[in-house]
Protein backbone atom coordinates (compact mmCIF):
# COMPACT_ATOMS: atom_id res chain seq x y z
CA UNK A 1 0.00 0.00 0.00
CA UNK A 2 1.45 3.33 -1.03
CA UNK A 3 0.50 6.41 0.97
CA UNK A 4 -1.06 9.27 -0.98
CA UNK A 5 1.39 11.98 -2.01
CA UNK A 6 0.81 15.63 -2.52
CA UNK A 7 2.38 17.34 -5.47
CA UNK A 8 2.48 21.06 -5.67
CA UNK A 9 4.69 23.84 -6.87
CA UNK A 10 5.75 26.56 -4.56
CA UNK A 11 7.11 29.98 -5.34
CA UNK A 12 9.34 32.18 -3.23
CA UNK A 13 6.29 34.24 -2.32
CA UNK A 14 4.49 31.12 -1.08
CA UNK A 15 7.63 30.11 0.84
CA UNK A 16 7.56 33.43 2.76
CA UNK A 17 3.91 32.91 3.56
CA UNK A 18 4.64 29.45 4.97
CA UNK A 19 7.43 30.63 7.25
CA UNK A 20 5.35 33.48 8.67
CA UNK A 21 2.22 31.38 9.21
CA UNK A 22 1.17 29.88 12.50
CA UNK A 23 2.59 26.36 13.17
CA UNK A 24 -0.75 24.62 12.64
CA UNK A 25 -1.18 26.38 9.27
CA UNK A 26 2.29 25.18 8.19
CA UNK A 27 1.50 21.53 8.79
CA UNK A 28 -1.75 21.74 6.89
CA UNK A 29 -0.33 23.44 3.83
CA UNK A 30 3.27 22.26 3.78
CA UNK A 31 4.30 20.92 0.36
CA UNK A 32 6.29 17.99 1.75
CA UNK A 33 4.38 14.98 2.84
CA UNK A 34 5.92 12.15 4.79
CA UNK A 35 4.78 8.84 6.09
CA UNK A 36 6.18 7.55 9.34
CA UNK A 37 6.40 3.80 9.50
CA UNK A 38 6.98 2.23 12.88
CA UNK A 39 8.60 -1.17 12.76
CA UNK A 40 8.76 -3.45 15.74
CA UNK A 41 12.21 -3.92 17.18
CA UNK A 42 13.63 -7.38 16.85
CA UNK A 43 13.42 -9.29 20.09
CA UNK A 44 16.50 -9.28 22.25
CA UNK A 45 18.22 -12.60 21.77
CA UNK A 46 17.01 -15.02 24.36
CA UNK A 47 17.34 -18.76 24.24
CA UNK A 48 14.18 -20.63 23.42
CA UNK A 49 14.58 -22.79 26.52
CA UNK A 50 16.94 -21.66 29.30
CA UNK A 51 17.21 -23.90 32.35
CA UNK A 52 19.68 -24.20 35.19
CA UNK A 53 19.91 -26.05 38.46
CA UNK A 54 22.31 -26.55 41.32
CA UNK A 55 23.31 -30.15 41.97
CA UNK A 56 24.83 -31.38 45.22
CA UNK A 57 28.35 -32.68 44.59
CA UNK A 58 27.82 -36.20 45.95
CA UNK A 59 27.98 -39.75 44.60
CA UNK A 60 24.54 -39.42 42.94
CA UNK A 61 25.36 -36.33 40.90
CA UNK A 62 25.86 -38.22 37.61
CA UNK A 63 22.44 -39.87 37.74
CA UNK A 64 20.69 -36.68 38.86
CA UNK A 65 22.25 -34.69 36.02
CA UNK A 66 21.28 -37.30 33.40
CA UNK A 67 17.70 -37.70 34.60
CA UNK A 68 17.06 -33.97 34.99
CA UNK A 69 18.55 -33.08 31.62
CA UNK A 70 16.73 -35.87 29.79
CA UNK A 71 13.45 -34.61 31.27
CA UNK A 72 14.21 -31.00 30.33
CA UNK A 73 15.14 -31.92 26.76
CA UNK A 74 11.88 -33.81 26.36
CA UNK A 75 9.88 -30.87 27.76
CA UNK A 76 11.74 -28.45 25.45
CA UNK A 77 10.93 -30.60 22.40
CA UNK A 78 14.58 -30.69 21.41
CA UNK A 79 14.88 -32.31 17.99
CA UNK A 80 18.35 -33.71 18.62
CA UNK A 81 19.35 -36.96 20.25
CA UNK A 82 17.86 -37.17 23.75
CA UNK A 83 20.93 -39.18 24.78
CA UNK A 84 22.75 -35.84 24.91
CA UNK A 85 21.75 -36.03 28.57
CA UNK A 86 24.72 -38.34 29.04
CA UNK A 87 27.00 -35.40 28.18
CA UNK A 88 25.71 -33.49 31.19
CA UNK A 89 26.07 -36.66 33.23
CA UNK A 90 29.80 -36.54 32.42
CA UNK A 91 30.42 -32.79 32.69
CA UNK A 92 28.83 -32.25 36.11
CA UNK A 93 30.66 -34.99 38.06
CA UNK A 94 33.89 -33.89 36.39
CA UNK A 95 33.28 -30.37 37.69
CA UNK A 96 32.57 -31.75 41.16
CA UNK A 97 35.52 -34.19 41.31
CA UNK A 98 38.30 -32.48 39.37
CA UNK A 99 37.16 -28.91 39.82
CA UNK A 100 35.85 -27.55 43.07
CA UNK A 101 32.21 -27.29 44.19
CA UNK A 102 30.98 -23.88 45.30
CA UNK A 103 30.86 -23.07 49.02
CA UNK A 104 27.43 -24.70 49.35
CA UNK A 105 28.87 -28.00 47.94
CA UNK A 106 26.95 -27.62 44.66
CA UNK A 107 27.88 -27.29 41.01
CA UNK A 108 25.65 -25.63 38.44
CA UNK A 109 24.20 -27.33 35.37
CA UNK A 110 22.74 -25.09 32.67
CA UNK A 111 20.95 -25.91 29.41
CA UNK A 112 20.30 -23.39 26.66
CA UNK A 113 18.49 -24.09 23.42
CA UNK A 114 19.32 -21.20 21.09
CA UNK A 115 16.39 -20.35 18.86
CA UNK A 116 18.52 -19.58 15.79
CA UNK A 117 20.66 -22.69 15.52
CA UNK A 118 18.75 -25.47 17.22
CA UNK A 119 21.96 -26.60 18.92
CA UNK A 120 22.01 -27.51 22.59
CA UNK A 121 24.44 -25.71 24.88
CA UNK A 122 25.28 -27.58 28.07
CA UNK A 123 27.27 -25.70 30.71
CA UNK A 124 28.73 -26.87 34.01
CA UNK A 125 30.00 -24.28 36.51
CA UNK A 126 32.32 -24.90 39.44
CA UNK A 127 34.48 -22.79 41.75
CA UNK A 128 37.85 -23.64 40.18
CA UNK A 129 39.57 -20.63 38.69
CA UNK A 130 41.65 -22.52 36.13
CA UNK A 131 41.59 -25.63 33.99
CA UNK A 132 45.16 -26.77 33.44
CA UNK A 133 45.66 -29.19 30.55
CA UNK A 134 42.14 -28.67 29.19
CA UNK A 135 43.35 -29.68 25.72
CA UNK A 136 44.75 -32.98 26.95
CA UNK A 137 41.71 -33.71 29.13
CA UNK A 138 39.28 -32.99 26.30
CA UNK A 139 41.19 -35.02 23.75
CA UNK A 140 42.05 -38.68 23.73
CA UNK A 141 45.52 -37.98 25.17
CA UNK A 142 44.41 -39.01 28.66
CA UNK A 143 42.57 -41.99 27.31
CA UNK A 144 39.09 -42.66 26.05
CA UNK A 145 37.86 -43.60 29.52
CA UNK A 146 37.89 -40.04 30.91
CA UNK A 147 34.64 -38.12 31.20
CA UNK A 148 35.79 -35.32 28.92
CA UNK A 149 37.19 -37.92 26.52
CA UNK A 150 33.71 -39.44 26.34
CA UNK A 151 32.14 -36.03 25.74
CA UNK A 152 34.67 -35.23 23.01
CA UNK A 153 33.89 -38.52 21.22
CA UNK A 154 30.25 -37.40 20.97
CA UNK A 155 31.31 -34.88 18.30
CA UNK A 156 30.47 -31.85 20.43
CA UNK A 157 32.45 -28.63 20.60
CA UNK A 158 34.06 -28.32 24.01
CA UNK A 159 35.37 -25.10 25.55
CA UNK A 160 35.87 -23.46 28.91
CA UNK A 161 36.00 -19.90 30.21
CA UNK A 162 36.55 -18.29 33.58
CA UNK A 163 33.28 -17.40 35.32
CA UNK A 164 33.45 -13.74 36.35
CA UNK A 165 31.23 -11.41 38.32
CA UNK A 166 30.17 -7.94 37.13
CA UNK A 167 33.43 -6.43 38.43
CA UNK A 168 35.57 -8.94 36.54
CA UNK A 169 36.61 -11.02 39.57
CA UNK A 170 36.99 -14.71 38.77
CA UNK A 171 34.41 -16.79 40.64
CA UNK A 172 35.12 -20.12 39.01
CA UNK A 173 34.90 -21.61 35.55
CA UNK A 174 32.34 -22.77 33.03
CA UNK A 175 32.87 -25.82 30.81
CA UNK A 176 30.67 -25.75 27.70
CA UNK A 177 29.59 -28.48 25.31
CA UNK A 178 27.77 -27.39 22.15
CA UNK A 179 25.74 -30.32 20.82
CA UNK A 180 24.43 -30.27 17.22
CA UNK A 181 20.70 -30.71 16.78
CA UNK A 182 20.98 -33.52 14.26
CA UNK A 183 23.36 -36.05 12.78
CA UNK A 184 23.55 -34.05 9.51
CA UNK A 185 25.12 -31.14 11.39
CA UNK A 186 27.97 -33.39 12.51
CA UNK A 187 29.32 -33.68 8.98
Amino acid sequence: MNPPTQQCTISAQDDDALTSAAPEDVTQSHPVSAAVVLLPLGPKYEPRFPWDTRLLADEGIRRKARVQERTRLAVANWMGNIDAAQIAAELVPTAAQHGKPFADEHVILRLLLPSETGELLIEADDASADFPDFGAAASSLRGPETSLGFVRRQEVRLSWDPKKDADGHVLGMTVRALVPASEEELA
